[in-house]
């Protein structure tokens, strides 16, 4: 994928004006994102419109017919299944099965095995009774919130610096 910009920034990447990209896009020029009402620009990535221009130079003014597009479908689709094949493109329903197996055999040993290994590590360690519940709860408590995780949520704010409040009790101080 390219960068993404405007009509006008695209316009002055490639050279040519407003109307001849409005014709353009008439003609099948990808556009990445359509601006909807007034004010709102469409947006184009640039690689994407580069490529559709590399078509249509290719055609030398022609139109794409039927028969060439499947042809060019099926290329790209041959090409594609040579990556995967090579290894040099993953399937994401493949990593999201591969990441999903991890985690929940992550979540097996943290809920069961683990607890019970260092409860009873520890009290062999300093020769005192650990209840295996006082390490599961905080475990609990942590893949509950992970299972909540939503990319969009800033949920993974670790940062060192304080939060507001923070700051303004101990300017305050």
């Amino acid at each position: 994928m390219g960068k993404t910009v405007s009509k006008l920034e695209l316009g002055e990447i490639i050279g040519r004006d407003e109307r001849t990209l409005s014709r353009w896009q008439k003609d099948g020029m990808p556009v990445n994102e359509f601006g909807l009402g007034r004010g709102n620009e469409n947006q184009y990535d640039t690689q994407a419109v580069i490529e559709w221009l590399m078509r249509q130079a290719a055609l030398n003014g022609k139109k794409e017919s039927t028969r060439d597009r499947l042809d060019r479908l099926r290329g790209d689709r041959e090409e594609l299944a040579l990556a995967k094949d090579l290894g040099e493109v993953v399937v994401e329903a493949e990593m999201v099965e591969r990441f999903e197996a991890v985690i929940t055999a992550a979540k097996i040993e943290l809920l069961n095995t683990f607890p019970d290994e260092l409860a009873a590590t520890l009290s062999a360690t300093y020769g005192v009774a650990v209840d295996d519940q006082l390490i599961r709860t905080p475990i609990e408590s942590i893949l509950r919130r992970l299972s909540k995780y939503d990319e969009d949520d800033d949920l993974a704010d670790d940062s060192d610096e304080p939060d507001d409040e923070e700051c303004s009790e101990e300017d305050g101080e």
